[in-house]
């Protein structure tokens, strides 16, 4: 039985169509959330293209100061608190997507400061390159972005960690 256009593969099999390339991808941050310290941004791979391609594995993210200069790079995880993989799997999935279909991953962080520390440094801004592609995307309106908010962007006491990429838009694998 074939599946619906929208719907979504989560198989780590041979995907449909070619591994995506640089001009078929637009990154874009879908959301953000918080629970107990902990924080995520899910980001968003669409396919832009009337091609349909694969994505799978990891993608690059980098958070920026406020003069746009890379100051840390996120490390690799399967599972976050808000995100990632499922069920202790370790397998990556490879994510077919139709023209118009999304990918997903998520960015952790933490807000409560370490040891001493009396706050945390904040990223305004994300550079993220997608899973096994070159050219990466400024994402400007991440993290906490409330007016009147003491602090904007991404928070990253503990660091920065991404998910691997998994089917849909809530960068969490079902």
């Amino acid at each position: 039985m074939a599946r619906p256009p929208t719907a979504l593969p989560t198989t780590t099999v041979a995907p449909t169509g070619a591994a995506c390339q640089n001009n078929q991808i637009r990154v874009e941050a879908l959301g953000y959330g918080a629970a107990a310290g902990s924080v995520a941004e899910t980001l968003g791979f669409v396919n832009v293209s009337d091609r349909s391609c694969s994505l799978g594995g990891y993608p690059g993210v980098a958070g920026l100061d406020a003069e746009g200069n890379q100051v840390i790079q996120a490390t690799r995880e399967t599972t976050s608190m808000l995100g990632g993989l499922q069920n202790g799997s370790k397998i990556l999935p490879v994510v077919s997507l139709a023209p118009g279909q999304t990918a997903s991953a998520d960015v952790a962080g933490n807000d409560n400061p370490v040891g001493t520390a009396t706050s945390c440094p904040y990223y305004p801004s994300l550079l993220v390159t997608p899973p096994n592609l070159t050219q990466p995307t400024l994402v400007t309106k991440v993290g906490v972005q409330v007016p009147g908010a003491t602090v904007r962007g991404f928070p990253g006491c503990s660091g920065l960690s991404v998910d691997p990429v998994v089917p849909g838009s809530t960068g969490r694998a079902s």
